[in-house]
Order: structure tokens, then sequence, then C-alpha cells
């Protein structure tokens, strides 16, 4: 659990998914990008 934690808390943080990836030892990134899935509030103040 504190390893998905602490996924999710780089995600949020707006670090690399590649860093992430390397960082938890992921082999396909398809695993890590389920981390980036859920910060909608990164998007915030984005223009279209």
């Amino acid at each position: 659990m504190l390893r998905h934690s602490t996924g999710f808390y780089l995600a949020n943080r707006g670090c690399d998914t590649r860093l992430i990836q390397d960082y938890l030892g992921h082999v396909n990134i398809n695993h890590t990008v389920s981390y980036t899935k859920t910060a909608a509030f990164r998007f915030e103040g984005l223009r279209k």
C-alpha cells in the first residue's frame, strides 16, 4: 500500500512518469501511468 501511495504522491507533485517508473521498479510504463489518472486538480488553472 505504501508503494502505491508513493506513486500517487509523486504523480501529484508533477514528477516525470519515467522517473516514477524507475523509482518504483516498473518494467512496463502502463503500470506507472495508472498513477497519473487520478489527479484532476492538476489541471486547474490551465487555459483551453
